[in-house]
């Protein structure tokens, strides 16, 4: 195998295999095209704001609503197997937790393993479901879904 030489060689490159004396050589627009990728690439990673862009994300912290003295958290177990909100903070006192599992998702249910009286049974998909409990103790509670044990949250009562 011989090495080009001449004006056009450059130095360490072998020519193309197959092709003696031709050198492979990007097609014309190729290197702009790559260059136009790049750049368009850094100026949308450099684009953003400080609000979020569409509904707030399963990990997300959610704050009660009041009934009757009752604080009110609803809860939707997804069909990605998460808990939207998976993160709730409440006071302590009385806590409600309304369980929707919508139409298309496996069955859930929303089991605190401390809080004996806070357990849903089995929801299928396409209904709710609601469980009353009482928390004095300032703490966190983590709940989770009994048949999907990697379907976790937090509940932090303070």
């Amino acid at each position: 195998m011989s090495v080009m030489t001449g004006p056009d060689a450059l130095p360490g490159l072998a020519p193309s295999a197959g092709r003696p004396g031709r050198r492979r050589t990007a097609r014309p627009g190729t290197l702009a095209l790559m260059l136009a990728v790049v750049v368009l690439g850094l100026g949308l990673s450099g684009c953003g704001s400080d609000t979020p862009a569409g509904p707030p994300s399963a990990a997300a912290t959610a704050t009660p609503k009041i009934e009757n003295g009752v604080q009110v958290f609803d809860v939707v177990g997804t069909a990605s197997l998460e808990f939207s909100p998976s993160a709730l903070t409440a006071r302590p006192g009385k806590i409600r937790v309304n369980l929707t599992v919508p139409a298309g998702s496996a069955p859930h249910n929303f089991v605190i393993p401390e809080i004996p009286e806070a357990r849903t049974s089995v929801t299928s998909a396409g209904t709710s479901q609601s469980v009353t409990f009482t928390i004095d103790k300032p703490g966190s509670y983590s709940f989770l879904c009994t048949i999907h044990p990697n379907m976790h949250g937090t509940l932090t009562v303070g």
